[in-house]
């Protein structure tokens, strides 16, 4: 086990960074701390898990931006990471405000849906029609109101479907997001045939897993949200299963960054062994990640 005071070092080193200098990449922050980047990278989804540190949505070089509540505005200083539509959508919610979904282009309708850290959706009730606003995160929720109210009628009363309250607006939009999301990838996605997931209903059985949510389907990848049966009761896990011969270093980093954004312990089944590189890593974090070698 690694040293539990020299750990909470380096977590307040860490938070210590995030709070000077606002939103930031692991690989930043190792340097700062004179720390190895995977290690840094492992502490600072700890500190997701913990409520301390928060995602974003957007990418920076492939990885999110790590900040503290409270530094949303912040975000906008990587505006120039948005692909083009992206930006094109974030300019004209910044300079209105609000915008109505329905009156939207469709280009830019997917793109409010995908800038998630700067565009919130706003669900209302309008003579019995639900309708769907958007409003840069920044607005304050009174204006947010007020914006709405006038944009339908001036004087006509509206019946909010959810309370303008930041934490409960942000909550439904995700699950809004869940369901479109998967709404979406049942017209678009094809069966994917392979061993691997010829097999992989037998091996959950075997193991007397139940999957609560598949994640990612690929030829040589299966990941998932998985429910399994123990002695103390169900216990849900953070599954990936590879069909690798080795298990690398970057296989474990990144599963367990994955598995403790979704504050569960993670599991990664393979034919192959983990590599002699990744053990030490594996060892040290062994009591959140668990790998097993199984037969496909």
């Amino acid at each position: 086990m690694p040293d539990m005071q020299k750990v909470l070092d380096t977590k307040n080193k860490i938070l210590d960074v995030v709070k000077q200098r606002g939103p930031e990449l692991p690989v930043r922050v190792a340097g700062i701390i004179g720390q190895n980047n995977i290690f840094t990278a492992a502490f600072m989804s700890e500190l997701v898990g913990e409520q301390k540190l928060r995602l974003s949505s957007m990418r920076v070089g492939g990885s999110p931006l790590y900040y503290i509540q409270g530094q949303e505005e912040q975000l906008q200083k990587y505006t120039e990471y948005l692909n083009h539509k992206e930006k094109e959508a974030f300019k004209l919610l910044k300079e209105k405000e609000i915008l109505v979904d329905s009156e939207q282009e469709p280009a830019i309708r997917v793109a409010l849906r995908s800038i998630k850290d700067f565009a919130v959706q706003v669900k209302i009730i309008d003579k019995g029609q639900e309708k769907t606003f958007w409003k840069i995160h920044t607005l304050p929720n009174e204006r947010t109101k007020e914006l709405i109210e006038n944009t339908i009628t001036p004087k006509q009363r509206i019946e909010v479907k959810q309370e303008i309250k930041e934490e409960k607006i942000e909550i439904k939009e995700e699950k809004a997001e869940v369901m479109e999301i998967k709404k979406e990838s049942k017209k678009v996605s094809k069966p994917v045939q392979s061993n691997l997931l010829n097999n992989i209903k037998n091996i959950l059985a075997t193991k007397n897993m139940e999957v609560l949510n598949e994640i990612l389907v690929k030829k040589k990848e299966f990941t998932a949200k998985v429910k399994i049966k123990t002695h103390f009761g169900e216990q849900e896990l953070y599954l990936v299963v590879k069909d690798k011969k080795k298990i690398t270093l970057d296989d474990l980093v990144s599963t367990l960054q994955k598995a403790q954004a979704e504050k569960m312990p993670a599991l990664i089944l393979s034919p192959g062994e983990i590599d002699k590189k990744a053990h030490a890593y594996y060892n040290e974090w062994s009591n959140l990640i668990k790998h097993q070698k199984v037969a496909f």
